[in-house]
């Protein structure tokens, strides 16, 4: 996965899918749940 497209997900100017999800999730060692999960604040 490239950094100039998780940088244009989380800049919100490309969506990302569930597979890159998952694969994101996996790098980051968490579950695809928890990547999901809303946090309060």
């Amino acid at each position: 996965m490239n950094w100039s497209y998780i940088a244009q997900v989380e800049r919100g100017t490309r969506n990302i899918g569930i597979d890159n999800m998952a694969a994101l999730a996996a790098a980051l060692d968490v579950s695809l749940a928890l990547l999901l999960s809303k946090v309060d604040g």
